[in-house]
């Protein structure tokens, strides 16, 4: 018995040592790694622990987390009872569905532009520019087009240099109804470059060869791209269409806050603008907390189900 224990403790040991020699090895990468480390660690860890505020009546000044009242699933009856919240899930699961579905064969088919580029100057010129929008802010982004769609802005000029003096200008912006449409078109300006690189970095990883079998049986461009590029890009595409079904129950709350005004708020309001309103702006963290935890788990449960009816059909999948 005693020689057992001795073994387990030289092995311990031993599993330590071998532990601290691979850390004191690879100490600079793990530098390299601590930050985002750290920044995961603190912005989406240790806030689950606010959780707790969906079931309390929470009091920031009289009773905190530990004082506050526990009064367990009053929060969310009280949300679906909110006669905004319906109509902020139905904003924010169109506004996502329309733009999963616009946005998504978007940086397909650039990344496909791109690689059929034989001019490499040209090509890196190419892309950076479609680079150069994703590093600008959603404020920056949204004061361009509150710029362009003004009532007097190029775009109504254009629209008067097209058809005519007699033309109405129209305050796009000011117009819930082309909420949506300008949603589509700034998030494809700002990003669509930018969710190109995974892409390339698939089309990057296809073996020469198979282009070169190609070439030797007659096939062009086209037919490289359809029968060879598009097949060995498969799985990023469902990864990655798997991971953005997450977004379904979800919506970007810098874009859509700041395109919303007075005369839009009313009618685009959407989940996410909802919790910042109720939560930040009304005091009431509670209920804010209890939306945000309804949400989460709902866009969870998204995610796990599109997973499995992709990995069931194709055998792809996240896990």
């Amino acid at each position: 018995m005693a020689e057992i224990v001795s073994r387990t403790k030289v092995g311990k040991s031993g599993a330590f040592a071998e532990k601290f020699r691979l850390i004191k090895k690879y100490k600079f990468s793990l530098l390299l790694i601590l930050p985002a480390f750290l920044f995961v660690l603190v912005f989406a860890y240790l806030p689950l622990f606010g959780v707790i505020m969906a079931f309390q009546d929470f009091d920031i000044i009289n009773g905190g987390f530990f004082g506050s009242s526990f009064v367990g699933l009053d929060n969310f009856r009280t949300i679906f009872t909110m006669p905004a919240f319906l109509g902020a899930i139905r904003n924010t699961v169109v506004y996502s569905a329309a733009n999963l579905i616009v946005f998504t064969p978007f940086p397909i088919l650039l990344a496909l532009f791109f690689n059929e580029l034989k001019n490499q100057r040209f090509k890196k010129v190419v892309q950076t520019i479609s680079y150069l929008p994703f590093f600008l802010s959603w404020i920056s982004v949204i004061g361009l087009f509150y710029t362009m769609f003004a009532m007097y802005g190029p775009v109504n000029d254009l629209r008067l240099f097209l058809f005519g003096a007699n033309t109405e200008r129209i305050n796009i912006i000011m117009d819930h109804n082309y909420f949506l449409a300008v949603l589509l078109s700034s998030n494809l300006w700002k990003n669509v470059g930018w969710s190109t690189v995974i892409y390339m970095a698939a089309i990057a990883g296809i073996d020469g060869t198979l282009y070169e079998a190609a070439e030797i049986d007659g096939c062009n461009r086209f037919r490289k791209a359809v029968h060879i590029t598009l097949p060995c890009m498969k799985e990023t595409i469902l990864l990655l269409f798997i991971i953005s079904t997450g977004s379904l129950f979800n919506s970007n709350f810098e874009q859509i806050y700041g395109f919303q005004n007075i005369f839009t708020q009313q009618q685009t309001e959407v989940i996410n603008t909802l919790v910042f309103r109720r939560g930040i702006e009304g005091g009431a963290y509670s209920l804010a907390t209890a939306l945000g935890l309804f949400q989460g788990v709902v866009t969870f449960g998204i995610v796990f189900v599109s997973n499995a009816i992709v990995k069931k059909l194709s055998g792809t999948g996240i896990w």
